[in-house]
């Protein structure tokens, strides 16, 4: 499993999948996903205003070729409510987005942090349990783990306490099999313009 920080905004990223964590109780989504969803002209937005989806916790929905951004493909999953959100909330999410990006067989992934800077519990801790719970989501397929390549978008004033969970969260699963990357953003051209949903 290789990782990066990076200071480059999410929607100019070019990967293959984008996760995107949104709450129920944030009309219009706010942080990475409300700067994605601006991007995408207000696409989130008006799934949620629609009644589509609700940011409880475990929805999950899948856009093939979101335009206006380079990614291929956008898995927005549920978090339930910001107010409610917990280091065992970001564990378990983590946990079941391994399963999911399993799932759709993606291996080079951009993941913000849901909710950085936001709501009371400490960026380090939230960088810790998210990432534990995607290590040990692979559990049952380890063997796919070595490809995963995941970039964590971050604010620049928020990079001492990413990389402080980052840490941790090494510490914690043991360094086997961990690599921590400099930043070498490349972009591919992978997004042809096609937009697609499918609920996971």
């Amino acid at each position: 499993m290789k990782i990066k920080i990076s200071h480059t905004s999410p929607d100019a990223l070019s990967h293959d999948t984008l996760i995107l964590g949104f709450f129920s109780d944030e009309r219009p989504p706010k942080g990475y996903c409300g700067l994605v969803d601006w991007r995408l002209n207000g696409m989130i937005s008006t799934e949620i205003a629609q009644g589509r989806i609700s940011g409880d916790f475990p929805e999950k929905l899948l856009y093939a070729f979101p335009e206006r951004i380079r990614i291929s493909r956008l898995l927005l999953f549920g978090l339930g409510s910001l107010s409610a959100l917990t280091y065992d909330r970001l564990y378990n999410a983590g946990y079941q987005m391994a399963e999911t990006v399993s799932g759709i067989r993606a291996a080079d992934l951009v993941l913000p942090v849901p909710a950085a800077g936001r709501g009371a519990l400490k960026l380090s801790g939230m960088v810790e349990a998210m990432l534990t719970g995607l290590f040990d989501g692979f559990a049952c397929k380890p063997e796919e783990l070595p490809a995963i390549r995941l970039e964590i978008p971050v604010r620049e004033d928020h990079s001492d306490e990413v990389r402080a969970g980052l840490d941790r969260f090494r510490d914690h699963v043991g360094a086997a099999g961990i690599e921590i990357l400099e930043l070498e953003d490349k972009d591919d051209g992978r997004n042809d313009g096609r937009t697609e949903a499918t609920r996971l």
